[in-house]
């Protein structure tokens, strides 16, 4: 089994992620890596990756680096996040790394955004994480 199947085994399916192209490379010990590819569907009227697209990829890394330490029949939700944005990104494969700053049922987490290995975005969100039966 590849390791891209074993992380889509732990990780719940998200159908935006095939809108967009995202994919786990590396998901353990409360990091996270994802990818996704440059694509004119994500971008702005000036050809740049719309804000939004390298914020769900971020929150989505952020996501995955909790999956791998919250345990069965848990849930977890974006409290709040922000992103700050550094570079435009015109195209290449963007790249998240996330990972979780201290464990708790409240987490904080941060990620990096990377496009051909340079840092175009920074995000730091906070997380839930509730029982599957509860969601509060």
């Amino acid at each position: 089994m590849s390791n891209q199947q074993n992380f889509k085994d732990r990780f719940p399916d998200v159908p935006i992620w095939d809108l967009m192209g995202i994919e786990i490379v590396e998901m353990g010990s409360g990091e996270a890596t994802l990818t996704m590819p440059f694509d004119e569907k994500l971008t702005n009227p000036y050809g740049i990756i719309h804000g939004s697209g390298l914020f769900a990829l971020a929150d989505s890394a952020v996501a995955v680096a909790i999956a791998s330490i919250s345990g069965e029949g848990k849930q977890f939700f974006t409290i709040e996040m922000k992103i700050n944005y550094l570079e435009p990104v015109t195209g290449g494969i963007v790249k998240a790394k996330a990972k979780v700053l201290r464990k708790g049922r409240i987490v904080p987490c941060e990620a990096d955004v990377y496009n051909e290995n340079k840092l175009v975005a920074k995000a730091i969100a906070t997380y839930i994480i509730v029982d599957e039966n509860k969601q509060s």
